[in-house]
């Protein structure tokens, strides 16, 4: 059995270890100003780009946002999205303009450099933590309020019955279509105060630390180690692919807010109507009007008055939905004349022909091949439903 007592460090490795405790790295000053420098073209260089990428993704925008407004007659809550990337583009030049730092010259004291930096570096984190109030917050509210003026209009039909069901209804997809809408923008949050923890503020720390050492040090010697702004220009980035990642990015927002629009204005036919429907929801009409009991039926953009469809008597066709569906026999011939023409025994199919008279000559006419569209259908039943809310006002 060894018994032999572990040997003491002998006096030279004691030395060693109390000499190496007390060792510092020093850096010589004049290398240190051009690795920081060059560093620091590339951390301006990113930035740069980073705002000339939002600035331009806004502005590009515009015209696309103008262009699905008019396209499809969106109601004017959308274009105050308009003002909104004028605001972001507009903010994002003045910010640019008041707090952008000179570039720094190759003989400039390295003290100068490392001040000026951590000015750039605090204004860039205020920047990304506030990103909430100047970025993320106006296009939210300006989207949240389309969604809410198309949603509630009375114009756009969710569902047959009013009164609250109709209400909840909307309600629940405005509330969807709201969240879909934060949990993006708090994504974008996130992702930016990532940077901060990760990035910016690790660069500050390490500045105000080299800040300190230089007002310490006369002797051209700089103590400490700075890995992020003397190392590898990490911040180096493609002008080009950033710029084609953010056009991408534009695209599919402009794809994604027109899908939204789709599915809100087609939410009768898409959600509240079973898509497998036994009777499709079709009109050949934009509008119907009556006279007693003789529909008058506006065809393209003239109207006139119904003398048959698809050779099948208006009097024979209004006769039996009186018969079926007794008060509701107007309704239901406006706004449900594929089931009303099925049930009698003749299928409608996509186009029509229609018998009318012209209110104008009185001349008789055969219209052929109308389309049965759900715009027309859509149409009437709006302007059912106008006169449903007018009637209590009149009332």
């Amino acid at each position: 059995m060894n018994t032999e007592q572990p040997q003491e460090p002998d006096d030279f490795q004691q030395a060693w270890q109390a000499q190496s405790a007390k060792t510092k790295l020093t850096i010589d000053a004049d290398l240190l100003i051009r690795e920081f420098q060059r560093n620091q073209s590339g951390f301006r260089d990113t930035i740069f780009w980073r705002d000339f990428r939002e600035v331009a993704v806004a502005l590009v925008m515009i015209p696309g946002w103008l262009y699905l407004g008019i396209v499809n007659a969106l109601p004017w809550t959308w274009y105050l999205t308009i003002p909104v990337l004028i605001w972001i583009a507009g903010f994002m030049i003045v910010f640019r303009m008041r707090f952008m730092q000179r570039s720094s010259e190759t003989d400039e004291p390295l003290i100068e450099c490392v001040q000026r930096s951590l000015v750039e570096q605090e204004n860039q984190i205020w920047l990304l933590r506030n990103i909430v109030w100047w970025y993320l917050l106006p296009p939210t509210l300006s989207i949240m309020a389309f969604f809410a003026q198309t949603i509630f209009t009375p114009e756009i039909p969710l569902l047959d019955a009013g009164g609250w069901s109709d209400y909840l209804a909307r309600l629940i997809v405005f509330l969807s279509m709201s969240l879909f809408v934060i949990v993006i923008y708090y994504f974008v949050y996130l992702i930016n105060q990532q940077a901060v923890r990760t990035q910016l503020e690790p660069r500050r720390l390490e500045l105000l630390a080299l800040l300190k050492s230089l007002e310490d040090e006369t002797n051209g010697k700089v103590n400490g180690e700075f890995p992020l702004l003397t190392g590898a220009s990490s911040f180096a980035v493609s002008p080009r692919r950033s710029f084609a990642t953010y056009l991408l990015a534009a695209i599919i927002t402009l794809l994604g807010m027109s899908g939204i629009l789709y599915v809100a204005y087609q939410m009768d036919d898409m959600i509240l109507h079973n898509v497998d429907e036994e009777y499709p929801k079709l009109s050949p009409f934009a509008a119907v009007r009556w006279e007693e009991d003789q529909p008058e039926v506006k065809v393209g953009e003239e109207w006139y008055r119904l003398i048959s469809i698809n050779d099948i008597p208006s009097e024979e066709i209004v006769t039996y939905s009186r018969d079926t569906f007794g008060d509701l026999w107007q309704k239901r011939f406006e706004e449900d004349l594929v089931e009303l023409l099925t049930r009698m025994g003749h299928e409608s199919g996509e186009n029509v022909k229609l018998t009318v008279e012209s209110l104008k000559t009185s001349e008789m006419q055969v219209l052929k091949e109308v389309p049965m569209t759900r715009e027309n259908r859509r149409a009437i039943r709006n302007e059912a439903r106008a006169r449903e809310e007018a009637q209590p006002e009149q009332e």
